[in-house]
């Protein structure tokens, strides 16, 4: 190329480099390694190369290290993980207990815990296999986008991680955009036998983004909220995770629960618990649920 050529397409290309907000990646990026990443772990996880032999302890985790690309890497996950090979081994119970047993037979290289994930057990897993652990943080929505975040630098997708942390982002923006006019709606939220959420975790954290305000109020405790007080108190809405075993029929037979304005009403929603438990890709999807359960009419 001659040199009279050459000089404007450099000055183009320093111009066009200098303008604007530069764009996520798009395109693979390499991952040089070691990485150290903080979880919401004491400890950093510290990885001297790409893990090929993952062991998820959530479904939440397992989606998320399958979203990111690395789903063929996850050798272990929960009974109910979505988007993992067919084979992979069952390292966690229905009820949440961790199979350290099975998780040393499978030789993980990392295991990624949810935020629910028992620390015990965690503890002893890890003594036994000797595996380096990444619990993902899981208590907001900045929780979740941080998780995906680090998990892409640990498997080797960055460019993945800044994408679904950017897309959750702009999912959930969108939500709040839409309810942003609408009034605060009072709401219980049962996660089974009257036992509620703290507003420093995901699903009190969602339910604020929504709209909503727990009636159960600021510091609930781990105790059944008692049926006096809900009476008292008397939510609008009556919000129930899928694993609660509450639903409106049965609300309705107990002779206290149904003169609670919310049952009286049908205001009685059930949303999934995977959605709204911990860390997932699809957390988005869990506050629009709740979303439209507070304000039916924002989303005509």
């Amino acid at each position: 190329m001659c040199l009279r050529l050459l000089f404007p397409l450099l000055a183009i290309a320093i111009v066009a480099a200098g303008c604007g907000q530069r764009a996520e990646p798009v395109g693979p990026l390499a991952q040089s390694y070691p990485v150290t990443v903080h979880g919401n772990s004491d400890e950093p996880t510290v990885l001297d190369r790409q893990p090929r032999r993952i062991v998820a302890l959530s479904a939440g985790a397992a989606e998320l290290v399958a979203r990111l690309g690395a789903g063929k890497q996850i050798v272990g996950a929960p009974p109910n993980a979505r988007d993992v090979p067919a084979n992979v081994a069952d390292v966690v119970t229905r009820s949440g207990q961790v199979l350290s047993d099975e998780i040393e037979r499978v030789h993980p290289d990392l295991i990624v815990a949810g935020a629910e994930t028992d620390t015990v057990s965690l503890s002893q897993t890890v003594d036994r296999t000797g595996a380096p652990v990444y619990r993902a943080p899981g208590s907001s929505v900045p929780d979740v986008r941080r998780a995906a975040l680090e998990l892409g630098t640990l498997v080797g997708a960055p460019a993945a991680g800044r994408q679904l942390s950017g897309q959750i982002d702009r999912d959930v923006a969108r939500i709040e955009r839409r309810i942003a006019d609408e009034p605060t709606t009072t709401v219980f939220v049962d996660t089974g036998f009257f036992v509620t959420v703290s507003p420093r975790s995901l699903l009190g954290d969602l339910v604020r983004r929504a709209g909503g305000r727990n009636v159960a109020g600021p510091n609930p405790g781990l105790e059944p909220v008692p049926i006096g007080r809900l009476l008292r108190r008397d939510p609008e809405v009556y919000l129930a995770t899928s694993d609660s075993g509450a639903t409106l029929a049965r609300l309705r037979r107990e002779r206290r629960t149904r003169r609670l304005t919310a049952v009286r009403e049908g205001r009685v929603v059930r949303v999934p618990a995977e959605l709204v438990a911990s860390a997932n890709p699809r957390v988005a999807q869990g506050l629009e649920r709740i979303a439209r359960a507070l304000h039916p009419d924002a989303f005509g």
